[in-house]
């Protein structure tokens, strides 16, 4: 067989014209994860079997004149708390390590319907708590870029199967980052959309006030197709010409290591200004994570373990936040929210790093992954749609450029990040991709 395609469209094309098959594409996919799950841990599940028996289906839609549109025949991922009828379904958690759901979430659905060919359940750390993509139960993540570092969390495998060209896209979810940035740390294209954009009914939730599905890919066209399969609205059409980008002054490239502040001055060049967001200079991060911590000893706290150390510390200090406290963060989030959105008055968009740093080791300390998420929990924490893109490297390791838009503006957001592509190359350099 010729080289597999880089990307949906392309594999697209080459479905539809006979040079490839579903259920070619989907066994070559298979062949690379048997070859990489070893050193890259992308999957916790691997559904081979029904992945080639729905590629057979797919090819027979073909050759019937039934074409169920551009993820027709496409291999994707699903992160491990996406329930899958009568596939295991973890959410990275020894106590539900043999779950086996009887419905599909939702998003599942409507990706299959859209013609996707699941390959598999992706890696994740467990019950989505945390940034490294490390699991206690499960063994951790690997980069790859470099295989001692992280790939970032909870949506690691997701992100280690699309940047490694194990699939062509797969999903993921976002309460404070988990998107964006083992999307940005990989090298690949992460999209968070407004909260409440994308159904999470199906999903094993971590934040119910933050949760957001989104889709992960080596491109922004990708991701704008898989966004809409999941029930999302995008189009590259209109003008950007006078598009103005916001730089947050005394914040955007506050505390950033200096390799990573030089890739994204490289990148953004001169097509960018300043604003000033007093919000989000003086944002409040401890209320932001009591919320986060409050819901998920909600969903969480009656389980019976055992839980691995960031799990069991999320559940003790959600724990001993009470109503009072989480009220008063729900009443400073109404607050924040107002502050960050007079910036839209002055820019169509904000620009900032998605992480402070390029990816750390896999054995760094806490801390450091806490920093990895500065840039990404404030958006979160305010419900807006951000969109995490490769611009460029610090040393050999990828940097992420994170766009961020006012409320149900993902074409806006996936047009503008999707013309940056047009300039730049560095979403073609993925790491074992196909080629």
């Amino acid at each position: 067989m010729s080289a597999l395609p880089r990307s949906i469209a392309e594999a697209g094309a080459r479905l539809r014209s006979g040079e490839l098959t579903c259920v070619a594409l989907a066994g070559a996919c298979l062949e690379r994860i048997a070859a990489r799950q070893g050193e890259l841990n992308a999957f916790i599940t691997v559904s081979a079997d029904l992945a080639l028996a729905t590629a057979r289906e797919r090819d027979a839609e073909l050759q019937e004149g039934r074409d169920r549109g551009p993820l027709h025949g496409i291999p994707i991922a699903h992160k491990d708390c996406y329930d899958t009828a009568g596939v295991r379904t973890t959410v990275g958690a020894e106590v539900f390590r043999d779950r086996i759901p009887g419905h599909d979430a939702t998003v599942v659905q409507k990706l299959f319907h859209a013609g996707a060919v699941m390959l598999g359940k992706t890696h994740m750390n467990e019950f989505a708590a945390g940034m490294s993509g490390k699991n206690a139960f499960l063994g951790d993540a690997h980069n790859p870029r470099d295989l001692a570092r992280a790939p970032g969390g909870s949506s690691s495998g997701s992100a280690c199967a699309v940047a490694a060209g194990l699939c062509l896209g797969a999903t993921g979810t976002d309460a404070g980052g988990s998107i964006r940035i083992p999307a940005a740390w990989t090298g690949i294209v992460g999209l968070r959309p407004t909260h409440g954009v994308l159904s999470v009914e199906g999903i094993y939730p971590r934040s119910t006030s933050l949760d957001c599905a989104g889709p992960l890919a080596g491109t922004v066209a990708d991701v704008a197709l898989l966004f809409t399969a999941m029930g999302g609205k995008s189009s590259f059409e209109g003008s950007l010409k006078d598009i103005r980008l916001g730089l947050v002054r005394d914040f955007s490239l506050r505390e950033v290591d200096e390799d990573v502040a030089r890739a994204l001055r490289e990148a953004l060049g001169a097509d960018i200004r300043e604003v000033r967001i007093p919000a989000l200079v003086e944002a409040d991060y401890g209320a932001m994570m009591a919320i986060l911590l409050y819901e998920f000893y909600q969903v969480a706290g009656a389980l019976k373990g055992p839980f691995g150390p960031t799990v069991q510390s999320n559940l003790e200090r959600g724990a001993r936040i009470s109503i009072e406290e989480y009220r008063a963060g729900l009443a400073l989030r109404d607050r924040f929210v107002r502050g960050v959105r007079q910036a839209f008055a002055e820019v169509d968009a904000l620009a900032t790093p998605t992480a402070a740093m390029s990816a750390p080791a896999l054995d760094a300390p806490e801390a450091e992954f806490d920093r990895g998420r500065r840039f990404t929990i404030p958006f979160s924490f305010a419900g807006l749609p951000a969109i995490s893109i490769p611009a460029g490297f610090a040393g050999q390791l990828p940097v992420g450029l994170q766009i961020i838009g006012d409320y149900f503006s993902e074409s806006r957001l996936l047009n503008l990040a999707h013309q940056y592509q047009q300039r730049s190359d560095w979403h073609k350099r993925i790491p074992g991709g196909f080629a």
